[in-house]
């Protein structure tokens, strides 16, 4: 009896991209107007695909369903602009933070130093992967301070349950080692920022 072996292929984050999204919204319809070039519409294909790759299989697929109702043009066929994709794939699942080097700037900055000497680092964080900007206004502040207390309130519960050996409810262990985590993780960022 002979086997047949498919052949392994290594697929790119930019092919998933166009296997989960771009490819069925082809098929079910999308395309640009006339007057783009075949070479403008792959270019801008690829760019979205490149925009998009850090989303997982999951958000794609959201994605694709979310977006068949958002095309462009009076038969609502066109894709829609480039920003508008990002822009709703961002509110489906921020992008992380690592990816946007421009933005980590702020860890530098004295705002950055500020936030982790007075233990908001992980709560700004969470702020910036959010919202893309830093908390500015005083209600920024001010959600950004209460998620900070928060943290550290119900970090402190945990470790004194750790301290006295009173097992951990549900969510406890996996949201301290979240917590940690991401803590080191950004305490590493502004330590390379500012290296």
């Amino acid at each position: 009896m002979e086997m047949t072996v498919a052949p392994e292929t290594d697929e790119t984050k930019r092919d998933r991209v166009r296997r989960l999204l771009i490819d069925p919204l082809t098929e079910a319809g999308f395309r640009f107007p006339k007057a783009t070039s075949e070479d403008e519409a792959k270019r801008a294909l690829t760019r979205l695909a490149d925009g998009l790759a850090y989303l997982g299989d999951d958000a794609l697929t959201v994605l694709k369903a979310s977006l068949l109702t958002k095309g462009e043009g009076s038969a609502r066929c066109f894709w829609p602009a480039y920003v508008t994709i990002i822009g709703l794939a961002e509110a489906f699942h921020p992008r992380p933070l690592e990816e946007v080097p421009e933005l980590l700037r702020w860890f530098a900055s004295a705002a950055g130093r500020e936030a982790l000497a007075a233990g908001r680092l992980v709560a700004e964080f969470q702020f910036w992967e959010t919202k893309k900007r830093p908390p500015v206004t005083p209600r920024d502040k001010e959600l950004v301070a209460v998620r900070a207390r928060e943290h550290h309130e119900r970090r402190e519960l945990i470790l004194d349950r750790r301290r006295r050996e009173i097992p951990l409810r549900g969510d406890e262990a996996a949201w301290i080692e979240w917590y940690e985590r991401t803590y080191a993780r950004v305490e590493a960022l502004v330590g390379q920022v500012q290296a």
